[in-house]
């Protein structure tokens, strides 16, 4: 036995009400888990990208640090630095000294500009004279500071602060390497531009606040505006992590790597208020959504529920009447004991009687169609149009009317090639010889009016295309171009093949067409002036046999003439 819901055998206002409150509690339900369960996931997820994201800047940061160290060593060793201060530290002040100290400056300059970030590089020699190039010299650092941090490094690359400069410099001891010597030659000191430092080498600025601390000191923070102090990090653990930290009174996500080669460690702080605004808006916007579906399921459901049901028995009757033929549009059904459930079965009588009324009218219409068609047969008597032509065209041979002769002959010619052939689907050779018939005739109607050229490739002519394609365009070129003129009328048919394709262009030199005519011929609204096959009528023929994308284009302007572009399939008679 098939399962029921329990309310089946409701009535429809009551399972609709009951439905929507139902749905309504369930979804509240899980969308309240659901909220808590993502807001969880969503904050934890941030926490992990955000340590994640410090992580690998961090490691880039280290990376072009050490390229800076490596650097600062290879400054301090290189031989020809060391010959010039060797010359400035023995010799006195004389013009040598001076290019030297020249030479020296070129030579720094060189090295300082390898990186975009190095704003100077400075030498300090053994009589305390300053050697400074780069594109910042101004910055000055506190020599005293770093010679005492030199002295306890023991000739190893420090890394320190620039007084009232948001930036660090690396420094380090020169020392003689001649001969191992080791003797103190002067200190070198790099200095960075942090800001420049962290856009080239990140290739992005930072969000929110990044700072960079080292031995109880902050060296450098990304945003000036948020003056920070050393006691904001020291509630940090060693190595990588996040935790959230009060500062100022405000609560931050903090998130800190320690480096990997130096004693800088990288800090990332997000408000706190960033992460859950977004939550806290989400939540206040369910709650108001949810009071507000509750509030109006209980008002529209009532009201849906006693709207609902008596459409539905008023739908039933009118389902009735589409059984005797009075159709209207379908609507959606259901499979219950209740008012829908009528409308099931009327739904399914409907359609049954439909479908036979949709049958039983086609076949009249065949029916009718093939009785008018016979009909028309029956008025033309083939042979007698032939004896009769032949006829006129021996008596004007007789009476020496040669114009006579040949216009009865091609127009014998044209009717028998058009009524004894009954396939719909002839020759382009066939066909044109259909055109070449009926120019004959309308050349010595037109005479010199008329100048006519074909262009036909041999092996083109036999691919079939549908009977009385290219003959009602020529006849239309005339009707509507030619008899319009009052100098001569240029018609050219050209055939040509593109792309496995038949393309039949007509073209003349007439008056042209309006673009709302286009559109009326493109419609059928207007017909042939004389054979009454309208290029409407070949386009629709063109495209239910091979399709939509074949068929009849028109291309014309007003006063420069007329272009009929015919698109049929390339196909043989062997095809």
């Amino acid at each position: 036995m098939k399962y029921k819901p329990f309310y089946s055998n409701f009535s429809i206002r009551n399972k609709i009400f009951s439905m929507s409150l139902l749905l309504l509690m369930i979804f509240g339900a899980m969308g309240l888990v659901t909220y808590h369960y993502f807001t969880n996931l969503y904050e934890k997820r941030i926490y992990e990208e955000s340590a994640d994201m410090l992580q690998l800047s961090s490691s880039v940061l280290d990376k072009e640090l050490n390229i800076v160290e490596n650097l600062s060593f290879q400054v301090s060793t290189d031989f020809v630095i060391q010959n010039y201060l060797n010359i400035i530290n023995e010799q006195s002040l004389n013009i040598e000294t001076y290019q030297t100290r020249t030479r020296l400056l070129e030579r720094l300059l060189a090295y300082a500009s390898t990186r975009k970030y190095i704003s100077s590089m400075q030498i300090i020699d053994r009589n305390g004279e300053k050697y400074t190039t780069g594109y910042n010299t101004e910055i000055e650092s506190n020599y005293g500071k770093i010679k005492r941090l030199l002295d306890d490094a023991q000739g190893a690359n420090i890394w320190t602060t620039i007084e009232g400069r948001n930036g660090i410099s690396s420094a380090r001891l020169i020392r003689k390497t001649q001969n191992l010597s080791l003797q103190e030659m002067g200190s070198l000191i790099i200095s960075i531009d942090m800001d420049a430092f962290i856009k080239e080498t990140l290739n992005f600025s930072p969000n929110n606040d990044f700072v960079i601390t080292s031995n109880n000191e902050i060296f450098y923070q990304s945003n000036q505006e948020n003056r920070w102090q050393i006691e904001d990090f020291s509630s940090e653990g060693n190595g990588n992590g996040y935790n959230v930290a009060e500062i100022d009174g405000n609560e931050y996500l903090l998130s800190y790597s320690h480096s990997d080669f130096s004693q800088l460690t990288y800090h990332h702080l997000l408000p706190y208020d960033n992460i859950t605004s977004q939550t806290r808006t989400i939540k206040n916007i369910m709650i108001l959504c949810f009071l507000l579906m509750l509030s109006l399921s209980i008002i529209l459901s009532r009201r849906a529920a006693h709207n609902i049901s008596k459409p539905l028995e008023d739908l039933s009757v009118r389902m009735k009447k589409v059984q005797s033929g009075d159709f209207e549009e379908p609507l959606p059904t259901k499979y219950y004991n209740d008012e829908v459930g009528d409308l099931h079965d009327n739904f399914r009588l409907m359609i049954n009687r439909i479908n036979e009324l949709i049958k039983e009218n086609y076949t009249k219409q065949l029916m009718i169609k093939e009785t008018e068609y016979k009909a028309l047969q029956a008025q033309i008597n083939p042979h007698f149009l032939y004896n009769t032509l032949d006829s006129i065209n021996w008596m004007a041979k007789v009476n020496k009317q040669e114009k006579i002769s040949v216009m009865a002959a091609a127009l014998g010619n044209m009717m028998r090639n058009i009524i004894s052939k009954k396939a719909p689907m002839i020759t382009i050779r066939e066909e044109l010889e259909i055109v070449r018939n009926y120019i004959t005739i309308q050349k010595y109607r037109y005479d010199q009016r008329l100048d006519f050229t074909l262009d036909v490739s041999p092996e083109l002519e036999e691919s079939l295309i549908p009977k009385l394609s290219i003959q009602p365009i020529v006849e239309n070129a005339i009707q509507h171009g030619l008899e319009e003129m009052v100098s001569s009328c240029r018609i050219i048919v050209t055939i040509s093949e593109a792309e496995d394709n038949l393309e039949i262009i007509v073209s003349d030199n007439g008056p042209g067409i309006e673009e709302d005519k286009l559109e009326s011929i493109y419609r059928g609204l207007i017909k042939s002036k004389s054979s009454g096959i309208g290029i409407n009528n070949i386009n629709e023929r063109i495209k239910m046999m091979y399709g939509e994308d074949y068929g009849i284009t028109i291309k014309s302007e007003a006063g420069k003439g007329t272009e009929v572009v015919i698109k049929v399939p390339f196909t043989n008679e062997m095809g």
